[in-house]
């Protein structure tokens, strides 16, 4: 492992010795600091994926072939979270108009505002 790399096998693990308890808050923080750093290295004209894959490849090379749990709810709190915050400021607050523009239910929609505080 890289002798600076943030989390070992064991921070993201699920067993007997280590149930879960690995700070998910602190995981959100390292790829959100991934995506950062990137920031001045990604081009406006590539498409979101190509920004996404980069940002994961960035992430994984930070843990040095250690294997994280829960990377897709990671990514997907990292990407929703701004992506319902921009499309409600869009709306203008409409809660319907966004519900429409994501294609959500707006029962869905008011259900992730809140899971993310941004009613």
């Amino acid at each position: 492992m890289a002798p600076n790399a943030p989390y070992t096998a064991t921070h993201f693990d699920k067993n007997a010795e280590n149930p879960a308890d690995y700070d998910k808050e602190d995981c959100h923080r390292s790829i959100h600091k991934v995506a950062s750093s990137l920031d001045n290295t990604l081009h406006a004209n590539e498409p979101l994926r190509a920004h996404v894959e980069r940002v994961v490849r960035q992430y994984f090379s930070m843990l040095d072939d250690e294997m994280p749990t829960d990377l897709y709810e990671l990514i997907l709190k990292e990407i929703e979270q701004p992506l319902l915050a921009v499309v409600l400021e869009k709306s203008r607050g409409n809660q319907t108009k966004c519900a429409q523009m994501l294609g959500l239910n707006r029962g869905t929609l008011r259900k992730k505002l809140k899971t993310y505080g941004l009613m």
